[in-house]
């Protein structure tokens, strides 16, 4: 029904905005993500899903993805229903096919070094434990195929189907996997892809769902009714090591967020913001900062490229028998778990949306990092070259590192070199000397 009080529909269409985003942000509470990441959502009751009804899910979803997102599917989106067994072997393989069990390890070693993960954590494992928990969909980009796990809850299949099928439609546009790929060196750049690509699947969701509660085809308070129910399985994700939370659900929230410039409500009155995600797929974001800081993208005046960061041999040092096993750029994101930066505790509220809950003054100013896993034996050591937009950004970075034995710090400028580990007595004064020589000249 049409109302003639045009400021009461438009109150009234915003209750009702809130009322589903807040259902919706205990659903994103347990989305994956990553480079690997299938989008999956807690499981209910077990449904009878079967090949017919996937497909017909699907089918019935195809024309709305295509007219909200501006793109027509190049050719069709096999669907198929599978359980939780093959989820699990799929999640396997897919992070195998970015990273492999000895690299992961080598990720893992260097974050224990550094205080991002406790001592007993296992970063697969805990992947794992999570998607036990979970049950849904995801879109896999090798094979072009849409899967949806066999005991995918009723109210959640068309919704699991929009965020998926918005998957498959890019890909075959953009080549999600390629983009990817072209920045496996780079864990940072590669946080700010996933966050275009699950922002852009959110918020045609978000789009869809909005709809369907205008439509009256889905009521937003069975939805928030269904979240509240599930809510112990988010409250074992929220409590995830801080550092892998992040990972899993910022390219998720903090992607619409940086797609919407913060400004949650927009998509309700404008709907799906096509020429903003269009452009940040052509000439996408670089940084965890962009995304926390979407003025650092969006804003000519204000944008801010990350600097590289070079260490060169700085790792030679260390002496003899000592080798790199491992690298990669921490970003605003992960560096400011190392400073105290807040991760959202209530993975219901709306505030998991805004930039500013993920992060501190301490980390803010970033402008670049570069890490090193160095080994010998059964002895590893992190160096970390760090570079801030002032010299007072870099104060506060270092003035906000832990006070612990085995975690050293050296302030140049703007630039803060680290060391984490049993570090050589003789090589320790002259290694951060490295570093942040290494790290004033231009990357190559």
């Amino acid at each position: 029904m049409i109302h003639s009080d045009t400021g009461h529909a438009r109150r009234s269409i915003r209750a009702r905005g809130a009322l589903l985003l807040a259902a919706t942000a205990c659903l994103c509470a347990v989305w994956f993500a990553g480079p690997w990441g299938p989008a999956a959502l807690a499981a209910g009751e077990e449904t009878a899903l079967t090949a017919e009804s996937a497909a017909a899910l699907v089918q019935g979803r195809l024309s709305e993805v295509e007219e909200v997102r501006g793109l027509a599917f190049k050719r069709p989106v096999p669907v198929e229903v599978i359980d939780d067994d093959r989820a699990r072997e799929h999640l396997i393989q897919r992070l195998e096919s970015f990273q492999s069990r000895e690299e992961l390890q080598a990720l893992q070693r260097a974050y224990k070094l550094l205080g991002l993960l406790p001592q007993e954590a296992d970063i697969l494992q805990s992947f794992l434990d999570a998607l036990r928990e979970q049950a849904g969909g995801f879109y896999d980009p090798p094979s072009g195929s849409f899967y949806l796990l066999d005991d995918l809850p009723e109210i959640l299949g068309p919704t699991i189907v929009v965020h998926e099928l918005t998957h498959a439609l890019e890909d075959q546009h953009f080549d999600l996997d390629g983009r990817l790929r072209g920045a496996l060196r780079d864990d940072d750049r590669l946080f700010a892809l996933g966050a275009v690509h699950e922002g852009s699947a959110s918020l045609l969701m978000f789009v869809s769902m909005s709809r369907q509660v205008l439509q009256g085809e889905l009521d937003p308070l069975a939805m928030q009714a269904y979240a509240q129910s599930e809510a112990a399985k988010v409250e074992s994700l929220a409590a995830m090591p801080p550092v892998l939370l992040r990972q899993l659900m910022g390219p998720y929230v903090l992607g619409a967020s940086f797609l919407l410039e913060g400004d949650f409500f927009a998509i309700m009155g404008g709907g799906y913001p096509r020429e903003k995600v269009d452009r940040a797929y052509a000439a996408g974001p670089l940084s965890s900062e962009q995304i926390l800081h979407p003025e650092k993208y969006w804003s000519e005046a204000d944008r801010d490229d990350p600097r590289p960061v070079r260490l060169d041999d700085a790792g030679r040092k260390l002496g003899r028998r000592w080798r790199r096993v491992s690298e990669g750029t921490l970003g605003e994101v992960n560096l400011g778990v190392m400073v105290g930066a807040p991760t959202p505790a209530d993975l219901a509220s709306l505030s998991i949306y805004d930039g500013s809950s993920w992060t501190n003054v301490a980390a803010e100013g970033w402008d670049g990092d570069r890490w090193e896993l160095w080994a010998r034996g059964e002895d590893a050591v992190v160096i970390l070259g760090t570079v801030w937009d002032s010299p007072a950004d870099a104060e506060e970075f270092a003035s906000a590192l832990p006070r612990r034995e085995e975690l050293h710090w050296k302030l140049s400028g703007d630039r803060v070199a680290v060391t984490a580990g049993p570090v050589p007595r003789k090589a320790g004064a002259a290694l951060l000397d490295r570093i942040l020589d290494a790290g004033t000249k231009p990357a190559e």
